[in-house]
């Protein structure tokens, strides 16, 4: 085999860095490879100056049954070794809100301290509860895709965090090749007919919905605020990250430090 016995005839330059991309907060997601919707919403609700994503899939079901979705678990490790190994994370979140559920939140943040001892995590339905409660919601209408036993295990949750759901209602669909595909119109119009004029807020669970184009426009029609997955998780991150900025747009709950 014929050797290479070129010389080395690069000029040699001197680098000068600076503190790259992400600076200010560098936000991990651990996102589903059935997902076509998670990473682009989250980070459209992410956005902020000196703020960067970084995102890994880790194997899922097309189906998201509870069965489904506790596999999930199994996956988290790895994933998140695989995401920007060796450089700085501030948080990471998880981009499924009933598989959290499903998974056990003390699990979830086991799993992913394995990976990476000791760093923030965020979860959309860790993360809903919490925001829902810091906008002085105790009362909410319930809007998921899912099927009902999966959707029972997102009620349930929030129900043991002590909120009341007024009213609930489902697409009733199998997991993300079908999710992925409602439009913002279809969930705007099923978040209007499910409000219920007793509800404090409006929740809008799924990571795999896309929320970031209507969530101001329903707030502003229906008088309240409206929570989805893909906001909590990215407002929850960002304050996990030190980053409290009040952006206009993104919902009431981008307004609170």
């Amino acid at each position: 085999m014929a050797m290479d016995t070129a010389s080395d005839r690069w000029e040699r330059l001197s680098p000068e860095f600076d503190q790259g991309v992400g600076e200010r907060a560098s936000i991990g997601l651990l996102a589903l490879a059935t997902d076509r919707i998670g990473t682009l919403d989250t980070e459209a609700f992410i956005a902020a100056p000196g703020v960067a994503m970084f995102s890994t899939r880790i194997q899922s079901s097309p189906v998201a049954t509870p069965e489904s979705l506790a596999k999930l678990g199994e996956q988290l490790e790895q994933g998140t070794r695989l995401l920007v190994p060796g450089s700085r994370l501030d948080v990471i979140g998880f981009s499924c809100t009933s598989g959290t559920v499903a998974v056990g939140v003390a699990a979830v943040r086991a799993a992913i301290w394995r990976a990476r001892p000791g760093i923030a995590v965020a979860t959309p339905i860790e993360a809903g509860a919490k925001g829902l409660k810091a906008l002085g919601a105790r009362r909410i209408s319930l809007l998921v895709p899912y099927l009902p036993r999966t959707a029972d295990l997102v009620a349930g949750y929030f129900e043991a965090e002590g909120l009341v759901i007024t009213r609930r209602a489902t697409f009733d669909l199998g997991g993300d090749p079908e999710m992925n595909r409602l439009s913002p119109g279809v969930l705007a119009k099923a978040a209007r007919a499910i409000d219920d004029p007793s509800s404090d807020a409006v929740f809008i669970s799924c990571t795999g919905l896309r929320t970031s184009p209507i969530v101001a426009a329903l707030e502003k029609e229906l008088g309240k605020p409206v929570v989805t997955s893909n906001q909590a998780l990215a407002w929850d991150a960002l304050r996990h990250a030190g980053v409290s900025d009040s952006i206009a747009g993104r919902g009431r709950l981008f307004t609170l430090a």
